[in-house]
């Protein structure tokens, strides 16, 4: 121990010398797993006092057990953006060849090779198909029984927390709230595709049923969610009766007596990101047909709404012409979240022809 540690500072040297770059197919350099096994000794070295300071942050000797699998983890990493792209086979095989290296060190060894390989993935939850390729797809209850089962309950986890960010999101957020909202909605709808292609789910199993109710919960906050934003888009673009003998049919006129609400503006912008984002995701989510229907009252009500405002805007008739370009242009951009930036742009040229008619 002692030589080794005379060496270290040379070997260091030595290593950070050949950190950037090191030839990929050729693996990494020999002295990185060289310093790890170092490392790994000191760390459970009772008369040690060099790592004392570590032992106000983490468990040494389980430090220890990870630096254990640093040359494993270090040869396997090249490949990870394949195993989790594409898996074929062969890359099956070479993921089951590290696993097995891994467990060959400890019992506990297989989780934490996991561990370790999804802390450089994008998505941490995409391990699951590699754990998928290593145990040949299992059964759900097979998987949640196992000493990797870790891994899929946090997965459900993450699921219900966006679930319920998306039932709690503040639409006083505005766009941005409603934006994270609809890729907290994305995200579950890749991590459900992900479990069912990842694991046999049953529908009486473990897991099997918690994803069934996800796929209602999930369609139901969704559709909560959309089915308000009429209401809201009604409050931001205020409307008035025509006359009492319009009754609960008539739509009534624009309101432009006074200046727009912004927090009404926040709240139309927040709940019209949502429905914007979720595009990709809701056809197979559950909730597309209900998408489509919102999108069709929304844009018949802006709509009507702009042919109104620009009718003020160019007479003065019905309002004040001033209260009707501010409406105007809080619509044009209302209308970019339910349809595009292009009809966007339009009624903003419409708008200003009117003004300068």
């Amino acid at each position: 121990m002692e030589g080794a540690a005379h060496q270290r500072p040379k070997r260091v040297e030595e290593a950070i010398a050949k950190c950037n770059p090191w030839d990929l197919d050729q693996g990494p350099p020999e002295i990185f797993n060289e310093l790890c096994r170092v490392a790994a000794l000191g760390l459970r070295d009772p008369d040690s006092t060099a790592f004392a300071p570590l032992d106000a942050v983490c468990d040494r000797d389980e430090l220890a057990d990870y630096l254990d699998l640093a040359t494993i983890v270090r040869s396997a990493l090249p490949k990870l953006s394949e195993w989790v792209s594409r898996m074929t086979d062969e890359r099956a095989a070479s993921a089951r060849l590290a696993y097995r290296d891994a467990c060959a060190i400890s019992e506990d060894a297989g989780p934490r090779l996991f561990s370790l390989l999804a802390a450089h993935l994008p998505d941490d939850w995409r391990i699951l198909r590699v754990i998928s390729a290593v145990m040949d797809r299992p059964n759900d209850r097979y998987l949640a029984a196992s000493e990797v089962g870790v891994f899929g309950e946090r997965m459900l986890s993450d699921i219900e927390r966006g679930i319920d960010s998306i039932r709690t999101f503040d639409l006083d957020g505005g766009e941005a709230a409603g934006r994270a909202a609809a890729a907290a909605a994305q995200r579950i709808a890749l991590q459900i595709t992900e479990f069912e292609q990842s694991v046999e789910l049953s529908k009486d199993g473990p897991w099997g049923r918690r994803i069934v109710k996800f796929k209602q919960a999930i369609a139901q906050v969704a559709d909560s969610r959309l089915n308000a934003a009429d209401k809201e888009l009604a409050a931001a673009l205020p409307l008035q009766s025509i006359s009492m003998l319009g009754g609960k049919g008539g739509k009534g006129i624009p309101r432009l007596t006074a200046d727009p609400d912004p927090r009404l503006i926040t709240r139309a912008q927040g709940v019209l990101a949502f429905i914007c984002d979720i595009r990709p995701c809701a056809a197979q989510s559950g909730y597309g047909s209900t998408r489509t229907k919102v999108l069709e009252k929304l844009n018949t009500r802006l709509d009507q709404y702009i042919e109104d405002v620009l009718h003020v805007a160019r007479t003065g008739e019905g309002g004040d012409s001033g209260v009707a370009r501010k409406y105007l242009d809080i619509a044009a951009g209302l209308i970019a979240f339910t349809r595009d930036d292009k009809t966007s742009e339009i009624v903003r040229r419409r708008a200003a022809a009117a003004i300068a008619a």
